[in-house]
């Protein structure tokens, strides 16, 4: 779409009104797949900070909720449902969110959470250097400039909400990190006990 149709729809009446009505529904009804589908049209259209403050609050303590009925179900996240996967989308983009932050602690965790609770490989497997670059204190910019492919992003409807293609450089980047790696595994551990 161009510009101007998004300008176009911003002062549409109606759709402005089958939006907030959309959202409306999404936020009473916790689903988080339309939440996102509302939240991508508002960054689209460039709603005021605020709204789109308020719908990624009602994101995050949705996907959160169900992360605590997950963890005290002890059952995973399938990312072959489309909710488990928006779900996990939201957790993912808090843990950058807190990474950007430079609130390493909290991206670990969040991290380490993703990686335990995503019954997916790749995914689970793609946290690892996640989990090292944030216990190792490395910047976000320089985590994404050193070990990211950014030229080889993986797009696919499963994986496109995720960093999981890396550059070769990470397998060195691992092996250096690995006692790091290993006391962060271990602290969750230490918490499922």
């Amino acid at each position: 779409m161009q510009k101007s149709e998004f300008e176009d729809l911003k002062k549409n009446p109606q759709f402005m009104l089958d939006l907030g009505q959309k959202e409306e529904a999404a936020v009473k009804a916790k689903d988080v797949v339309s939440m996102y589908e509302v939240l991508d049209t508002a960054v689209m259209l460039d709603l005021p900070a605020e709204r789109l403050n308020r719908i990624y609050t009602e994101i995050l303590q949705t996907v959160f909720d169900t992360l605590a009925q997950k963890l005290t179900e002890e059952k995973f996240f399938d990312l072959s449902d489309k909710k488990d996967l928006y779900t996990l989308r939201g957790i993912y983009e808090h843990g950058i969110e807190r990474y950007s932050e430079n609130d390493f602690k909290g991206a670990k965790e969040i991290f380490l959470i993703i990686h335990h609770t995503a019954a997916d490989e790749t995914l689970s497997r793609a946290m690892m250097p996640h989990i090292a670059a944030a216990a190792s204190r490395l910047p976000l910019d320089d985590f994404i400039d050193e070990l990211v492919d950014v030229d080889n992003p993986n797009d696919s409807e499963t994986y496109g909400f995720f960093l999981t293609n890396f550059k070769p450089s990470v397998e060195g980047f691992m092996k250096e990190k690995e006692q790091l790696l290993g006391e962060a595994l271990k602290e969750l551990e230490t918490l499922k006990k």
